[in-house]
């Protein structure tokens, strides 16, 4: 997937994110990018329903299947949002964030649901072949559906770096393929007059696509749900916020996770020997308040010991 990355990173469109999501939240941006994926989906499943009654494509009616998984996913995806933003009650002391990582498995599912059956559509158009008709009407449907998933793509590729939010990229998976859908419909509507079976091949291209998009999702959901570290990025950079407190003598244990959008941090940080529990105390605090200004979302705790 990050080999189509140079096409939903553009400075200028940047820019303007930049503006529009400056005093808006993680889980504000999380919401509105999957409430933008609903309005989307639904407009392409109508558009896509009257395109497939006309031309009579195998590809075209997939596509339109996939479009409506595409709204059930993002429908679901809101309201797991919504739950995983309730506060921390008596049941559940570190907050209600997994259900992020929960919702990507029931992604993952669906999408592999769409493969699959897009498979077996593609086998039965390859028993029984037939001529697409009025394939000038397709391809217009699907310019149209790749700009509006175009811009859906970028945005909730956007959010998902801004908010590291499983279920965004879980998200931006499923739309990125059905982004590469519609350009591969359209080159078999393009070529269907010359290759009957053209339709077919791109029905077997975009289901082994589509299963591909679901391991990726499938991974992040584990990953998430197995308290996997945070990237070795990440933790590098936290890494180099500890020591350059000052007072750090050296780092014995760091320990990460995430839930969702929120990040878990835990260590245990050296201090000279001499140090009082007061001064160990203001040093092991100047690391959390830093800690806590490199994400929105985090839990931290640190504990220091005499080197």
């Amino acid at each position: 997937m990050k080999d189509f990355d140079v096409f939903f990173r553009i400075k200028l469109f940047d820019r303007m994110l930049d503006m529009y999501c400056k005093n808006r939240s993680h889980t504000e941006l999380a919401k509105q990018s999957v409430v933008f994926g609903v309005f989307i989906s639904i407009f392409l499943i109508i558009l896509k329903l009257g395109a497939w009654i006309i031309t009579d494509s195998i590809s075209m009616r997939a596509s339109m299947t996939d479009s409506f998984l595409d709204a059930l996913t993002s429908f679901l995806a809101y309201h797991a949002l919504l739950f995983s933003s309730v506060s921390i009650d008596k049941e559940h002391n570190f907050g209600h964030e997994k259900v992020e990582g929960i919702m990507a498995l029931f992604q993952c599912l669906l999408v592999i649901y769409s493969g699959i059956m897009i498979f077996v559509e593609a086998h039965e158009a390859l028993l029984n072949p037939k001529s697409v008709n009025n394939t000038e009407v397709g391809i217009a449907v699907m310019i149209i559906s790749c700009v509006a998933v175009y811009k859906l793509v970028y945005f909730q590729k956007y959010v998902a770096l801004k908010t590291d939010s499983v279920l965004v990229k879980g998200d931006s998976l499923h739309y990125l393929s059905d982004f590469l859908v519609n350009i591969c419909i359209v080159l078999s509507l393009l070529i269907s007059k010359f290759f009957i079976y053209a339709d077919v091949v791109c029905g077997v291209l975009v289901g082994g696509y589509v299963l591909y998009s679901a391991f990726l999702i499938l991974k992040s959901a584990i990953v998430d749900l197995m308290d996997g570290s945070l990237p070795q990025n990440a933790q590098d950079r936290i890494l180099k916020t500890i020591k350059s407190v000052d007072g750090v003598k050296k780092i014995k244990i760091l320990k990460t996770r995430s839930a969702g959008m929120k990040k878990y941090i835990e260590s245990i940080i050296k201090v000279s020997s001499g140090t009082s529990f007061v001064e160990a105390d203001n040093i092991t605090q100047k690391a959390e308040s830093k800690l806590r200004g490199m994400f929105e979302k985090v839990d931290v705790i640190i504990k220091a010991e005499p080197d």
